[in-house]
């Protein structure tokens, strides 16, 4: 019965340190070296805490079937050897360390990256405007049910899935129903340029947890925006500056104190887009996003009221080719 209960607490040790392994992982990826050492740390205690931490309970209740079993193999030797010489003040404080930074980790305190929530469970409500901006042939209005068929359209291209949620992603009319039309605590656009439907806009407000992980005050207001053109031939267009300067200055207008952006590192078009709509990049989260069967870095872009109704000028690309005359001589 002694040998049921001890091997039933050694699965639960075990599980415990998998866990521990899976958010020191997020942490070894960070590019800081402190985080690093602490990872290799946890690391090593997570591996032979499941055999250590039952030999101690084994020793500390004087069961001598279990220390007897313990001690017979070869890593229970060592262990016993080097814990019989000074490993039990080590191994305490070690233990009482590492369980305080274990607790850390879960509650996502020294873990910079997140997945970004769309439920808020704390926070503001989203702004739900019905907005109507027309300005020069551009158009934002409200996600109708009709737009199902340009999303699906839109989120079956390749090109599109490419730097939007990734080529693996197959959708069709059921996930579009599930991630477009649901009752999720964000304000969901059409993006027209004409008449034409060319993409997808939507912000939502921070919650109270990434107001504070983020450094920006639980006071603040801050939203975040995601878009997509759907539309490869308009990728180069500069249609997406226009949307944003159009998005940008109609919520810093009205009690929205900043307004962030998370693209990938390597997304330099987004990027760009953001810098000449005013955004900066204000730190890099690690291991943000997973995107195509990887963890990517992103950036957390800010933009502030003082870019409000800033213009931007879009320079074109000068011709280079030289004229040739054609007249004859």
């Amino acid at each position: 019965m002694i040998s049921i209960v001890y091997f039933v607490l050694f699965l639960i040790l075990l599980f415990i340190c998998f866990i521990v392994l899976l958010k020191a992982l997020d942490i070894l990826y960070l590019k800081s070296f402190f985080k690093t050492i602490t990872c290799l740390f946890i690391v090593f205690f997570a591996i032979v805490f499941p055999f250590l931490g039952t030999y101690c309970i084994a020793k500390v209740l004087s069961h001598e079937e279990v220390i007897v079993f313990f001690e017979s193999t070869y890593l229970g030797q060592k262990i016993s050897t080097f814990f019989q010489i000074y490993f039990i003040p080590l191994y305490f404080i070690f233990a009482i360390i590492s369980i305080m930074v274990m607790v850390y980790i879960v509650l996502g305190k020294l873990q910079k990256q997140s997945t970004k929530p769309f439920l808020v469970p704390d926070g503001p409500n989203v702004r739900n405007d019905n907005l109507n901006i027309e300005e020069n042939g551009f158009k934002i209005r409200p996600l109708m049910e009709n737009d199902k068929k340009a999303l699906l359209k839109w989120l079956t291209d390749e090109k599109v899935l490419e730097y939007h949620d990734g080529r693996d992603v197959k959708y069709d009319k059921e996930l579009i129903q599930k991630q477009y039309y649901n009752q999720k605590n964000i304000a969901r656009y059409i993006l027209e340029k004409d008449s034409e439907k060319v993409g997808y806009l939507q912000y939502y407000p921070l919650t109270l947890e990434e107001l504070s992980k983020y450094d920006f005050g639980i006071d603040t207001v801050v939203y975040g925006i995601d878009y997509f053109i759907g539309i490869p031939k308009y990728f180069r267009k500069h249609y997406d500056i226009q949307f944003i300067i159009m998005i940008r200055d109609y919520l810093l207008s009205h009690h929205i104190d900043l307004l962030v952006v998370d693209p990938l590192i390597e997304n330099k078009r987004d990027i760009t887009c953001f810098e000449k709509c005013g955004f900066e990049i204000y730190r890099t989260l690690p291991h943000h996003r997973f995107h195509e069967g990887i963890h990517h870095d992103c950036y957390l872009m800010v933009c502030t009221k003082e870019k409000l109704h800033t213009p931007v000028i879009v320079r074109k690309k000068a011709n280079t080719k030289k004229k040739t005359n054609s007249k004859k001589k």
